[in-house]
Order: structure tokens, then sequence, then C-alpha cells
């Protein structure tokens, strides 16, 4: 783990290619089995910053990653698909593509106009996902850097949840690095935290058609 400086083993799994969108939020919404409830504004720290940069209800997000929520809608909404958050060791392999190790997930050059943030040209909100394919990680993963950090299952320290991938606001080459890592209390609601789902795979058998 690049920060921490552990070594870790990952087993087998699944994660999704994008980051969920605010289409399919808004789908599991409909269904009874996510919630919306303050999806539409910020919470830090406990203190309501207003709209700001969320993408909820606004009119050609559609395919903007979901934002603004907090970590047990995230979880919530994973569930709801039979999937899971990914924990933050699965998150910064898949980052990292892996054996390759790499510094970001599209390889070892400084962002430039590869990923969705405002080191390049100042951005006001988030990008639509998959619209910076040069940013895309090993395996077609796209959005592991800029956009929105993402939620991830693993604690830091008591109750606090740790988030990856750096977020669309950010100017500093570093916090895109796939080593990153920052961490926020499970109420925080931000216009830079989205979320993508992951699934294990022991136990589960592909069948021939």
């Amino acid at each position: 783990m690049g920060e921490r400086g552990d070594s870790v083993t990952v087993a087998a799994f699944c994660l999704d290619l994008t980051e969920v969108t605010v289409m399919a939020y808004a789908a599991c919404a409909t269904s009874g089995s996510c919630s919306s409830d303050g999806v539409g504004t910020q919470l830090w720290n406990g203190q309501d910053l207003g709209k700001g940069a969320c993408n909820w209800g606004v009119s050609g997000r559609e395919n903007h990653p979901i934002n603004c929520t907090d970590w047990g809608q995230a979880a919530t909404y994973c569930r709801a698909q039979g999937k899971r958050l990914p924990t933050e060791e699965e998150w910064e392999w898949a980052a990292r593509g892996g054996d390759e190790a790499r510094t970001y997930p599209w390889g070892s050059a400084e962002p430039d106009f590869q990923p969705c943030w405002s080191g390049v040209s100042k951005r006001t909100a988030t990008c639509a996902v998959g619209s910076s394919p040069d940013g895309n990680a090993r395996w077609g993963l796209q959005d592991m850097a800029g956009n929105v950090w993402e939620w991830t299952s693993s604690k830091y320290g008591a109750t606090a949840r740790v988030y990856r991938g750096g977020g669309w606001y950010y100017v500093s080459p570093g916090v895109l690095r796939a080593a990153s890592r920052s961490w926020g209390a499970p109420s925080l609601r931000g216009g830079s935290i989205g979320f993508r789902c992951a699934r294990s795979t022991l136990g589960r058998r592909i069948l021939n058609p």
C-alpha cells in the first residue's frame, strides 16, 4: 500500500468500470431501495453547505457521477445491486493496475488532460463518467483519478471512512496518485465525493452459455 507502507493480499474481485451515475442512483431511489434524503446538498462536519456542485436534480447531469451521498447511502446502493463498496486495498490494487504498480491509474506521466480535474483548466463541477478515456486505468476502469473521490468500505480510526481517487476541484497532481488516500465522517456529503461498487468472486463460477 503506497501511503500506508504495509503489504496486503487482495483476493479476486470485480469492480464496476464506472462511477455510479445520477441516472443509476435515481432508478434505485425510485424503486424505494435507496434514499435520496439530503443528496442535493453538501454536509461537512454537520454543517449544511448548500447545493454547491451536487448533481442530484440538475438537468443534463444524468450521466455524471452521483455525488453528495453519505457513506451509508453509497453502501446501501451497492447492496441493492447485489454488490458492495470496495475495500481500500481493492481500490488501490485496481487503480495501480495490479502488478504494474502504476503511479497514476493511466501510468507514470504527470496528470495533464488525462483526468477530469482543475489542475489544467479550472472546473466548477464534475464531468460525465467515462469522458476522460486517456485517464483510464488498466482493464478499462474509468475515472479512477479525478472526477470524484470514491467511498470505500474501509475505516480510518474508530468511525471515519476512507475515500480514494482525488476530486475534480483539486489542482495538486499528488492527490491524483493511485496511492493517495483521504477520509471523512460517514455522514459527510461532498460535491467531490461519489462511489463505485465491487463484488467478491469467491464461490462464483462462470458457466458457458
